[in-house]
């Protein structure tokens, strides 16, 4: 099966290249594709304080791409996981997931904070984040990635 996506638009970021860490600051702009959408395809969504971003990770070579496990950003001293098991970037389809802070709207264009996609990255799709599809009951994760997530954002 093969599936084709076209992306709906493009970040604008002052990071231009990949870096793991600090993200909270960052703001950027998603600019929609003005070809196939105007201002009606994002109206209402100012009334949500965070959206979640579906990103394609085109900078990604396909020879960096991880089918099975790996030490999560190279270091030895974390356990090897497999790719599903951590939110590397070299993943099989490329595709990023971010939660961000939405901080307004112009027309095509939305500005947020804490996107973690760099300059110029396509974007796949765009949701509001809903709080009826956070995860249900105890959530738990291994030590190691609250330890390399502490300066992520």
């Amino acid at each position: 099966m093969s599936i084709h996506l076209n992306p709906i638009g493009f970040v604008d970021s002052p990071r231009k290249e990949k870096k793991d860490d600090y993200w909270a600051e960052v703001i950027s702009v998603i600019q929609l594709d003005e070809s196939v959408f105007n201002a009606e395809a994002i109206q209402g969504i100012e009334t949500f304080s965070h959206l979640e971003i579906i990103f394609y990770m085109d900078q990604v070579l396909p020879e960096k791409i991880v089918y099975g496990a790996r030490h999560p950003r190279n270091d030895s001293q974390l356990p090897k996981v497999g790719i599903f098991a951590q939110r590397g970037k070299s993943r099989p389809n490329r595709i990023g997931l971010s939660r961000c802070n939405l901080l307004k709207t112009e027309g095509t264009r939305l500005y947020v904070q804490g996107l973690d996609a760099i300059d110029q990255t396509p974007i796949l799709d765009i949701k509001p984040y809903v709080q009826e599809f956070a995860p249900r009951g105890t959530v738990f994760q291994p030590t190691w990635i609250s330890e390399i997530m502490r300066n992520y954002y």
